[in-house]
Order: structure tokens, then C-alpha cells, then sequence
């Protein structure tokens, strides 16, 4: 669902991206295109950050498959 975005809001969203892939690129990583095109549509007003959310899974169940963690 695409999302109205003032240039504020858009500027906001770019500031986010911008800090967690500097923390990523921290840790000596770098992301990868597919990623950096997710994040992208956020900033444009493509994706809510639901939607960003949700897109990162499929992305990562599709890339390696998905991750259950035992329950207590």
C-alpha cells in the first residue's frame, strides 16, 4: 500500500535508513542491492514500516529460509 509522504516525512525516513545501515556497516557489512531497494521504496512512501517489516522477512525467509527459536 503506498503511503503518502511530505518531503519532511521522506527526509525522516532517509535519515532512519541511513543510521541502520551505518550500523551495519559498523560491523563490517555491507547490504546487499535487494536490501538497499527495500529500504528505498520505505523512503519513497512505497512501503509503511509495517510493510518494511514484512518485506525484510519474505526477503529473509527467501534468502536463507526461515528461522523458528525454541520456545520456553
Amino acid at each position: 500500500m503506498a503511503v503518502t509522504t511530505t518531503d519532511r516525512a521522506q527526509t525522516q525516513r532517509a535519515n532512519e535508513v541511513e543510521n541502520a545501515l551505518a550500523s551495519v556497516r559498523m560491523e563490517g557489512l555491507e547490504p546487499s542491492t535487494e536490501a538497499k531497494i527495500v529500504f528505498q521504496r520505505y523512503v519513497d512512501g512505497e512501503l509503511t514500516s509495517q510493510e518494511l517489516d514484512l518485506a525484510f522477512d519474505v526477503y529473509l525467509d527467501g534468502k536463507y529460509g526461515p528461522v523458528r527459536l525454541p520456545r520456553d
